[in-house]
């Protein structure tokens, strides 16, 4: 014998019913087997990590959110799934209703006390609900008269989507919050980036409950609610429609409770690439929008992310490799392209041409970088970023040309394929 039991211990374990021939079971006996049952479901849940499965994709018109039917984990490990497509109607009531399903917009003062309707941003989130269906007769009692009634027939589980009011912001990270930039420092907001510019100067007691939704009333944003968007209402219709300032992909759990989670927590990758996706997901938006030609980085974006793709929309058989190793190409820009040279004007330095294989090894690098302001008003260091034409999409089959722009890397130098931060040229506005 090689082993031994030393101990057990059987409190507050699960029930579940013994099932044997002759025994008479209760409904407390097969309520408390379900509940058994739930539970130990929800213990594989938390098992597998929070977020999203698949599907329960945001839209917006004027005065409705739409979320297409999928499956995702909250936090508590409670499946949330929404087996259709659900349309809500953002009515906006003025006083407060109750019920699931019913789309409530308002914001609490301090006392709890309702102060109306006000625009404003909000978080959307997906839980788990459960209500009784149907209606089952009751058996009466020995020798009774009286009618037994009857009890619901079943507990049917569907799922509820709220809105969360978000605090007003004024400044993230130190820059104003302006119209045009408010959905992008929203997001960083949401990312957590203000806390996390802590993390170096003293990781020992860095707080890893780092992100705004952490900041949120715990009643407001509970352990059952799984987070979709964000967005904004104007007092008539939604605007600033963001998935991925909420949305996260499953993410493992945190494998220590203490500050060295923000380090190794598998959050932090998810966050970064929620990060990415974002910027690129307002990126398209912008060119859908058109006449980008001359917009530049710091009016839409106070903060972009370490690691970006921008497309340039004009054809990649138009510049010839060489003439973009150090210059601007000849190529016209289209007034709906975006022109990396006015974009990028005192934030980003142009490189010239790259490799495929460093775009997306600095890229998959870059989940935990942290992001680049585009105002160097009150810091002196100059232009962080250097932007870069890839030399696959320029040697390749006709097609739309993109400049990749990355933080400078500590671990870069010269060779083939790698970056040497050249001379700023990122004055050259000329069209």
């Amino acid at each position: 014998m090689t082993s031994q039991t030393i101990g057990s211990d059987f409190t507050g374990g699960a029930l579940l019913p013994n099932y044997v021939n002759g025994r008479l079971l209760a409904a407390e006996d097969l309520a408390t087997g379900q509940a058994s049952l739930l539970d130990r479901d929800a213990r594989i849940g938390r098992a597998a990590g929070a977020g999203i499965v698949d599907g329960l994709w945001v839209t917006s018109a004027a005065t409705t959110l739409t979320v297409t039917a999928g499956t995702a984990i909250s936090p508590s490990g409670q499946p949330v799934v929404a087996p259709r497509t659900i349309t809500l109607a953002l009515t906006l009531p003025t006083s407060t209703t109750t019920g699931a399903g019913s789309a409530v917009f308002r914001r609490c003062s301090g006392s709890g006390a309702s102060s109306g309707v006000t625009p404003g941003g909000y978080l959307l989130t997906a839980r788990q609900v459960q209500q009784p269906q149907g209606q089952s007769p009751l058996a009466p009692p020995p020798d009774s008269t009286m009618s037994p009634g009857c009890a619901a027939r079943w507990t049917a589980e569907g799922v509820e989507i709220r809105a969360i009011a978000l605090p007003d912001l004024t400044t993230v990270s130190g820059i104003t919050a302006t119209t045009d930039n408010l959905r992008n420092l929203t997001a960083h907001w949401c990312y957590g980036t203000d806390q996390l510019t802590s993390l170096p100067y003293s990781p020992f007691a860095f707080d890893p409950a780092y992100s705004g939704f952490d900041r949120l009333a715990p009643a407001d944003l509970t352990d059952r609610d799984v987070p979709l968007a964000v967005f904004r209402w104007n007092g008539q219709s939604v605007v600033d429609l963001d998935i991925w300032s909420a949305r996260r992909r499953i993410v493992s759990p945190d494998p220590v409770a203490s500050a060295w989670s923000g380090l190794v927590a598998d959050r932090r990758d998810a966050d970064g690439q929620a990060r990415f996706l974002q910027f690129q997901e307002q990126i398209d938006h912008l060119a859908g929008i058109g006449t980008t030609r001359f917009l530049h980085c710091s009016t839409n974006f106070g903060l972009l992310p370490p690691v970006g793709f921008l497309p340039t929309v004009f054809q990649s058989h138009e510049i010839v490799p060489a003439t973009v190793a150090a210059t601007k190409p000849s190529a016209t820009f289209a007034e709906s392209a975006f022109d990396p040279w006015y974009f990028f004007n005192g934030v980003a330095a142009y490189g010239g041409v790259i490799d495929w294989a460093v775009a997306d090894f600095a890229l998959r690098q870059s989940w935990q970088l942290p992001p680049e302001p585009t105002s160097f008003n009150s810091d002196e260091r100059g232009t962080r970023l250097t932007f870069f034409f890839v030399r696959e999409n320029l040697d390749g089959p006709s097609g739309p040309a993109y400049v990749v722009f990355m933080t400078l890397l500590p671990w870069q130098g010269a060779g083939t394929g790698t970056i040497t931060k050249p001379a700023d040229t990122s004055k050259d506005t000329t069209g």
